[in-house]
């Protein structure tokens, strides 16, 4: 019974290894944010609990109002056209969402990112075209996405999928019968 668990392990094994090879980007940087891009950063005062919950707060008053006419930008020259005609408008949204404490700046320019990696997508540290939202000192975390193509709006309308990996199944079949 052993021999038998141990070749189904090691079969699992290398199935699996070989799936993630087959399905695994050739390129690293293969799905990641186009050259032509715009992101968007929000920038805490620090990093105490309380301003990142003020910088999540502020995060998404302003994703609301960008969802708005984020996703009906064509191109990266509309989408900056829409961010210069609306600039005021989410530094206004901003504010009121930081509270009076705190004043929040937003700037449309050139902005240094660092090196990212979210799963197997890897974005490169670099110099970007940026609409980035600082409050206060702007010392703490942030929180940052993709404006154009919107990469991650709308965060509130995401539908949960469930993932069944067919072969974990499988072999959670297979280990019931071995043990029954």
């Amino acid at each position: 019974m052993k021999t038998l668990t141990m070749i189904l392990y090691l079969y699992g094994l290398s199935a699996a290894a070989s799936f993630m090879m087959y399905f695994a980007p050739a390129d690293q940087m293969a799905g990641g944010i186009p050259d032509e891009s715009i992101r968007i950063r929000v920038i805490a005062d620090n990093n105490s609990e309380a301003e990142q919950e003020r910088k999540e707060i502020v995060h998404q008053a302003i994703a609301k109002e960008i969802n708005n006419w984020a996703r009906t930008a064509v191109s990266a020259e509309e989408s900056r056209i829409m961010v210069g005609k609306n600039l005021d408008e989410i530094e206004k949204i901003a504010n009121a969402a930081a509270g009076a404490k705190q004043t929040v700046h937003v700037t449309f320019g050139q902005e240094d990112f660092p090196v990212k990696q979210y799963g197997r997508f890897y974005y490169p540290p670099g110099t970007y075209e940026s609409l980035v939202v600082t409050i206060g000192d702007g010392k703490g975390a942030n929180w940052w996405c993709v404006l154009y193509p919107a990469l991650c709006f709308p965060e509130e309308q995401e539908e949960k999928t469930e993932l069944k990996w067919a072969f974990v199944d499988l072999w959670g079949q297979l280990m019931m019968g071995i043990t029954d």
